[in-house]
């Protein structure tokens, strides 16, 4: 096959060469892979189709890429940090994998599998046409030298072989990149030459698509070549065709036609502007990039680009361009750049029916508007609570034996103050926050309060980084002396994260562990069960098995009340545990315990795990079955999973108690790691070799003389010497185990399986070697009563407590301070789509006509009155286009949505936020969070969203959707502080119901039409009041209004007024004569044509003949050409 293969290669390419193959666009099917709702499949060769999960388990790193031509290139941001680690489907926007029609592979490191990194050896085109023996003879050593090659025929006509090289790394050096050539002089370029072969090792990347033809081998499953043998090869025809360049030469790196960036958002655009209408890239110089007309009438005729003052500029050399010779705005030359224009000079386009309405002679109902998809619900009445009452409701709550309530503070800032009236009512509670800051917030609000005893449970880390590097004999003088609460908190932490409990195997040990059973870590539980209020950090505390020791001890009664257990968290889903078991516990395990069940537990899932994976319910599938196959031995996996494996033998050695003469052992175990330990006779004799401080271990069954397994505690093989626990280096080589023997990785995977009995939308994950899963908490039995505050709560606090009585307290919003107002869009929820257009270029997004429309309006409002404030917050690929309104004194800040930490202060500053569109939400977090709550359901799971509504087909998916989004808007509108700072507006420019928003008396509903009316934000809402007192007119209109009321209401035409009437009186009138209609109108004055026309429902031609009639017939008078009037009496 390889050797008829290679007989016809280069009258192969010599047709290639003349006759290119097509690209194929990347197909998607709607199936869940990691997360995301579709399937990639991208052709990487002619018919060589290939799922993006494919080249991700074969190790390759990968960027999708455009359509040829023009856009065959990677995206803009593919380089830098992308080179360090492996590009996977994760790590693309899904909009460019849809749109994809190829990919470049990564060489190098980024593709490496086994320390081999990956090389592509390109042959040119004009190499195999100057020297197709040579290149010929290379290519024949290159596949003889391998079982599996990988040869390809270029886009161009050239070969490229494909390989992983272990332990090396070709440099990306211009000399050794451009492995073979030889100079073609000019008298332009006296340095010019021509590459005949390229190696593309570090940082390099190389083109796959359906231009390219695989001749031999498998894309994933490139051969690997030793370096010699691979440049043994090469550099036999490199001493054919390679001619040296001097050293003394600098060369420039090799560009391609066009850079794939320009430096700005803008000037790419622009680029993709010149690429769209047949301009090719010459040069750049001085800033300013130049270029040609590929179809030109002259040669020079040149046309200049360049940024300057936020616009993006061009300038003709000649005028056969077309284009101008003076420097012009390209938005001025082209309107389908994407580029956002300045605002015209002359300011923002207004409608004359606008001006109209803005001086009150028109009804604000006359201006066509778009339908309305948001509206307010009536008023509901509104009372004011206090906090006690709050504390009451809550009380009487939990006394109807509701285990779990769901709260919703007023605004996130008042959580506390909620806790504190519950604290002024008796209770002693347990407060479990998700961080260190929220922890240290609290204990200081409580403290300041004078409540009672408050007292924070602090983990052995706390305040280590700002002690450890305090020599430890100085530390252990004066332990907890600087706030810390451990002396040796490196090491247990280590000891922990292996299974261990430093409490038992480090703690006792310690020189300080008696003054730290009196004030330092070891004191917290006695210390805490006397406190009135406790504060732990950490939100899985509660619902955690692996913490049920400590809640015990924590949750302990207190003069006989029971504690209020509150959980402070930002979403349901995240009370849910996330449980991990990587490849290399499973590979510890199989080493450990090869030939037990453990070890034989871990290969069979390891396999399963390491299977590709077509469909995630066939991933699923697999492993239910393993966990199944298992189950009779879940006692005997159990006992392994918390134990260490170790290895000794059973030698006839005893030991007599010294002072009674009585046995205390006949037996002794020697470890093989030199260690050894007398088997006690029983407990009595196991407390004098204690006493003694004899090693000792207990084992009931074992055979004398052989080597045994010992499942042993990780404590007793720390203490008999086996494990060496003097440094964290020591620790961290340890076997991991299960801490708690009632919640082990098997406890876990069964939890799971059995909570979750569909396979299709099951959240388990196999990503970066490592088996993700979320199973719903497990709520301690000592917890009697569970507030669980978040400032959104909805349905979903059931699904995540299934089993549990549960209730919502939704107390009344917290009131604004008078003059706040939120103003929201409500004809549009403006979507990304319609604000940024996705659809323009490939890998640069433009503004949109409507976004480009949103933009100048606030622009304009910003330029308006420089001393008042603003902040911006709009979409990623929007942005980097605003940074010119961004340098306006008066605009405080300029971000995206979820990136507003660290700008408190800013948003406090700010007299108008403007939030501009809906946030964007990756699927991949939206799926897992709807499989955690509803993977359990009967019904499947669908993820499709419709485009035009941006709706989520499925109801489920759709609620987590929305409650996303409600947390982000509600939680950047409590940074505004509405409810203490005066003088406070908000832009809301999406139609996204946000109920505690949206159904607010101080929400005003707009649409654009109400703004351009307004002519700007200090009318808007006598506007939007005008607005609604017509709307309300308009909705009491009924058969008997009259005309002329309809037309001032509704301010449309008399003809129009007519037809409304003749809709509400039930279709149509008995038709009135044209010659009545006519006599009526003239009773009020002589009248033109068009006033008659307009007025009178039937074709203008005719009510002319009929006109014509009554002149003839003496009704009425033709005063002069087009004007009647009745004649006179």
């Amino acid at each position: 096959m390889t050797t008829n293969v290679l007989q016809d290669i280069i009258l192969r390419c010599h047709q290639r060469h003349e006759k290119p193959l097509k690209q194929q666009k990347t197909t998607s099917e709607p199936t869940l892979y990691k997360g995301l709702p579709y399937h990639y499949t991208v052709y990487c060769a002619h018919k060589y189709p290939v799922m993006l999960q494919d080249l991700e388990t074969a190790g390759i790193s990968f960027m999708p890429i455009g359509q040829a031509p023009g856009t065959d290139r990677p995206p803009r941001h593919f380089g830098g940090e992308r080179f360090l680690k492996r590009q996977q489907v994760t790590d693309w926007d899904a909009i460019r994998l849809h749109r994809s029609w190829g990919i470049q592979v990564y060489t190098g490191m980024p593709s490496a599998r086994n320390g081999a990194p990956w090389y592509d050896i390109e042959f040119k085109y004009e190499a195999l046409r100057a020297a197709p023996d040579a290149v010929l003879a290379c290519v024949q050593a290159f596949v003889d030298s391998v079982a599996n090659p990988l040869l390809t025929i270029t886009k161009s006509g050239g070969l490229r072989f494909s390989c992983r090289i272990p332990g090396y790394l070709h440099p990306n050096t211009n000399q050794e990149r451009l492995y073979v050539f030889k100079q073609t002089p000019t008298a332009e370029n006296p340095h010019q030459h021509e590459t005949s072969i390229e190696i593309l090792g570090d940082k390099g990347y190389n083109c796959w698509d359906a231009r390219y033809e695989i001749l031999l081998g498998d894309l994933l499953d490139p051969p690997v070549v030793a370096k010699e043998v691979f440049f043994a090869s090469i550099d036999a025809l490199r001493a054919k065709l390679h001619e040296p360049i001097s050293q003394s030469i600098q060369q420039k790196d090799s560009t391609p036609d066009v850079p794939y960036s320009l430096g700005s958002c803008k000037l790419d655009l622009a680029k993709e502007a010149f690429l769209k209408r047949g301009f090719s890239y010459i040069r750049q110089a001085d800033g300013l990039h130049y270029w040609r007309q590929r179809s030109g009438p002259i040669d020079n005729a040149e046309v200049s680009l360049w940024e300057n003052k936020g616009g993006v500029w061009i300038r003709a050399s000649t005028s056969d361009t077309g284009l101008p010779m003076e420097a012009s705005l390209i938005t001025d030359v082209w309107n389908d750049t994407g580029i956002l224009p300045p605002i015209p000079a002359t300011g923002l386009p207004i409608d004359d029916k606008v001006l109209t309405v803005r001086e009150g002679k028109l009804s604000p109902l006359a201006i066509k508007r778009p339908l309305p998809v948001l509206h307010k619900p009536k008023p509901t009445e509104k009372n004011d609570e206090t906090r006690e009452e709050i504390s009451d409701q809550i009380q009487r709550v939990f006394d109807r034996n509701v285990r779990v309530l769901g709260f919703t503070p007023k605004t996130d800032s008042e959580k506390n103050r909620e806790v504190e009236s519950l604290l002024q009512n008796s209770e002693v509670i347990c407060l479990n926050v998700s961080g260190t800051e929220l922890a240290t917030e609290a204990e200081l609000y409580f403290q300041k309060r004078n409540i009672g005893s408050v007292k924070r449970w602090r983990d052995r880390m706390f305040l280590w980084d700002q002690v450890k590097d305090i020599p430890i004999d100085e530390r252990m003088a004066t332990p907890f002396q600087r706030g810390n609460v451990c002396e040796d908190a490196k090491r247990c932490e280590a000891l922990e994260k292996k299974g261990g409990d430093p409490s038992e195997i480090i703690c006792p040990q310690c020189r300080v562990y008696t003054t730290c059973r009196e004030r330092g870590y070891l004191s917290q539980p006695t210390t805490l069960q006397t406190a009135k209020a406790q504060i732990i950090e950490g939100r899985r505390l509660f619902l955690d098995p692996q913490y049920a020791k400590i809640v015990e001890q924590l949750l302990e009664a207190h003069d006989g009340a029971q504690r209020l257990c509150i959980i402070n968290t930002t979403r349901e889903n995240r009370l849910f545990l996330e449980c991990e078991l990587s490849k290399t516990t499973l590979e510890e395990w199989i080493a450990n315990w090869q030939g037990d069940a453990l070890g034989n537990f871990a290969t069979v899932l390891l396999n399963a795990l390491e299977i590709r994976n077509k469909s995630h319910d066939n991933f699923i599938k697999r492993l239910r079955t393993v966990i199944h196959t298992f189950e009779w031995l879940e006692e005997e996996l159990i006992q392994q999973m918390c134990h260490v494996n170790v290895r000794g033998k059973v030698v006839a050695r005893g030991i007599t108690d010294t002072e009674t003469g009585e046995d205390l052992a006949r037996w002794t175990i020697e470890f093989e790691q030199g260690t050894s330990a007398y088997i006690p006779l029983d407990g009595a004799a196991a407390d004098k070799l204690a006493t003694q401080e004899l090693p000792y271990f207990q084992l009931h069954t074992f055979v004398p003389n052989e080597d045994i397994k010992i499942l042993m505690p990780i404590a007793d093989a720390v203490r008999l010497g086996i494990l060496d626990a003097s440094t964290v280096e020591n620790i961290q080589e340890f076997p991991t185990v299960c801490r708690n023997p009632n919640w082990t990785l098997w406890h876990q995977l069964k939890h799971f399986f059995t909570h979750y009995t569909r396979d299709a939308d099951a959240p388990m994950r196999w990503e970066n070697e490592v088996l993700q899963f979320w199973v719903v908490p497990v709520l301690h039995p000592s917890i009697r009563r569970l507030l669980v505050t978040a400032p959104v709560l909805n349905e979903h606090l059931r699904r995540t407590f299934l089993d549990e009585e549960i209730e919502r307290l939704h107390p009344q919003p917290v009131a604004w301070v008078p003059g706040n107002h939120i103003f929201q869009i409500r004809t549009s929820i403006y979507p990304r789509r319609t604000i940024v257009d996705t659809n323009n270029t490939w890998d640069v997004f433009g503004i949109s006509k409507t976004g480009q429309h949103i933009f100048w309006r606030i622009q304009a409002e910003v330029e308006r009155d420089p001393n008042i404030k603003h902040g911006i917050i709009v979409h990623p690929h929007a942005i980097e286009q605003l940074k010119d309104i961004k340098s306006h004194e008066n605009v405080c800040f300029l971000t995206i949505y979820r990136e507003t930490e660290g700008l408190e202060t800013a948003f406090q500053e700010a007299q108008v936020i403007w939030m501009v569109g809906m946030p964007e939400i990756v699927p991949r977090g939206i799926l897992k969070r709807t499989q955690m709550l509803f993977g359990n359901d009967e019904e499947p799971l669908h993820y499709e969203m419709e485009p035009e509504s941006y709706r989520y087909k499925d109801e489920r998916v759709q609620s987590v959707y929305e409650i996303t989004v409600l947390r982000i808007f509600t939680e950047i509108i409590e940074l505004a502080k509405l409810n203490r700072l005066t003088n406070k507006k908000i832009m809301l420019i999406t139609g996204f119901r946000i109920p505690e928003i949206t159904d607010r008396p101080e929400t005003l509903l707009f649409d654009w039409e109400d703004f351009d009316v307004a002519g700007g934000l200090d009318k808007l809402a006598e506007v939007i009041a005008t607005r609604q007192r017509f709307e309300a007119e308009r909705d009491k209109l009924t058969a008997e209004s009259s005309r002329k009321k309809v037309e001032t209401v509704l301010g449309c035409s008399p003809r129009q007024a007519n037809r409304v009437l003749q809709k509400m009186r039930g279709g149509k009138l008995a038709r009135i004569p044209f010659r009545e209609q006519i006599l009526t109108l003239l009773a009020d004055g002589e009248k033109k044509t068009p006033e008659i026309v307009e007025s009178i429902q039937g074709h203008p031609k005719a009510i002319n003949t009929e006109l014509t009639r009554l002149v003839n017939t003496g009704d009425i008078v033709k005063i002069k050409r087009g004007v009647y009037t009745l004649p006179e009496m």
